[in-house]
């Protein structure tokens, strides 16, 4: 009976399935009427070659009308891997905004070897289908033009496909943004920390925006590092905005992932061997605004009853917040090796 063959899917499995279901739907959810001016545009490329350690455009748009970017596929044996670089060059740039790599660019931290074993997942906004096949469906807004190329050190044979909507408004978790937003990327890469020292993930003046999506690789020989708390500073103040309790918390797992691989709508987990792991975390459903700065910050380990460590109580100002566990053990966390993608959409606050 049907009653029979759901009653063989695990519990993690239903929890997985609904999660999905919600993820579509609200997906499906963020509409905006249809206008006469609204376009399609797409492109593919079969079978082509990537030359070796050489840039190659893989679609360009210049009709000098706005467009948003709503999809983009990659797929290539041994090509589209790690070591392949994408960059997006929008309305005339000589330096592309984004410039990254294609793996870590969908939460993924290592090799696609290490990958195997996962593949395939994928939720509403990234997934890995197949060997190479990766695909993600970031919205890339852009006024006149944009251009997309890639390079990889060996190159081989590639298929890749493009869509996007020209005069499409940029929606992100409900939130109609301003025409002129543009989506920006703040990197680290494989930066060594010492034990409690701290890391900016992005350091943003200027501007209003949103932050989009984090995704964090690291390794170490002890998992004391996740004990980080994950903090801003919004607009200008000297007050912290704790995000988290803890790196793991961040990324909406607990008690070191101490579960295991998840890939879920607005976090998971890709990669996990002993303290080596990499995870995401998206802000689609989860805004996180500010209007002329923000500064997101990490740490290697947390300290144990300083002004500098996370709070354990509320308010954060209250004398309880010295009152730290005992069971941080600082002394045990060693140098880290991180690499961060921090995605941000911008726009000039009118």
């Amino acid at each position: 009976s049907k009653r029979g063959r759901v009653s063989k899917m695990s519990y993690r499995e239903v929890l997985l399935f609904v999660a999905m279901l919600f993820s579509v739907r609200a997906v499906e959810a963020q509409y905006a009427p249809v206008a006469p001016n609204m376009r399609s545009f797409s492109s593919v490329i079969k079978g082509g070659t990537m030359p070796a350690a050489k840039e190659k455009v893989l679609y360009e748009r210049n009709t000098g009308t706005p467009g948003v970017v709503t999809e983009q596929w990659f797929t290539g044996l041994n090509v589209m891997n790690e070591n392949m670089t994408i960059c997006i060059y929008i309305d005339g740039e000589t330096n592309p905004s984004l410039e990254f790599q294609l793996l870590l660019a969908h939460g993924i931290g290592f090799t696609e070897k290490d990958e195997e074993q996962y593949i395939p997942w994928g939720t509403a906004r990234i997934a890995h289908a197949a060997d190479g096949g990766i695909y993600n469906t970031y919205r890339i807004p852009f006024m006149k033009s944009i251009t997309v190329t890639a390079s990889h050190p060996v190159g081989g044979r590639f298929w890749y496909i493009i869509r996007g909507v020209e005069n499409y408004p940029l929606i992100i978790g409900g939130l109609l943004l301003p025409q002129t937003a543009r989506l920006r990327l703040y990197k680290n890469e494989d930066v060594v920390l010492q034990p409690l020292q701290f890391l900016t993930l992005a350091d943003i003046t200027k501007t209003a925006g949103a932050l989009y999506q984090v995704t964090l690789a690291a390794e170490s020989n002890s998992s004391s590092y996740l004990e980080a708390c994950m903090r801003a500073k919004i607009d200008g103040s000297s007050d912290i905005t704790w995000l988290s309790s803890g790196t793991e918390d961040f990324f909406l797992s607990a008690y070191y992932f101490n579960k295991g691989i998840y890939h879920l709508p607005n976090a998971g987990l890709t990669y996990k061997e002993n303290s080596t792991l990499s995870a995401y975390k998206f802000f689609e459903n989860d805004p996180l605004l500010f209007t002329s700065s923000f500064e997101l910050i990490w740490r290697c380990g947390e300290t144990q009853g300083d002004q500098n460590g996370c709070p354990s109580d509320f308010p954060s100002s209250s004398a309880a917040v010295r009152n730290r566990p005992q069971d941080y053990k600082p002394n045990t966390v060693y140098p880290t090796k991180v690499t961060t993608y921090t995605w941000v959409y911008e726009w000039q606050q009118t």
